[in-house]
């Protein structure tokens, strides 16, 4: 019979709720409002963003693939089973436009 005497219990799953307010100038720069320490921990979880204005449009990155592009007004969310980084681009506007919005996270992980 095989013992595992050395052998580690499973570390927990633990969950962290992110929430945050994002602004940016309408000038088409990719901007990430999110980003794990993919050497310490391998999230996963559920991303919303919610745009409360917006110029042309505001496009949305996860793991630095377009996943939505969003008006004034709209929202995104989905799951992803891993979880690297969110980004946002605001796109067109002139003058010193700005869009803004909402960011929030579930994201779980095993504990360290």
């Amino acid at each position: 019979m095989m013992s595992c005497g050395g052998c580690c219990p499973d570390r927990p799953i633990v969950t962290d709720e992110v929430c945050q307010n994002w602004e940016f100038l309408c000038d088409s720069t990719d901007r990430t409002i999110w980003e794990a320490d993919g050497d310490v921990i391998k999230p996963f979880g559920t991303v919303t963003v919610l745009v409360e204005n917006s110029c042309d449009g505001v496009e949305v990155r996860v793991n630095q693939t377009l996943i939505a592009t969003l008006k004034e007004g709209q929202s995104f969310s989905k799951t992803f089973n891993s979880l690297r980084n969110v980004s946002i681009r605001c796109l067109g506007g002139s003058g010193g436009s700005i869009c803004c919005g909402k960011l929030c996270m579930t994201v779980h992980y095993k504990k360290c």
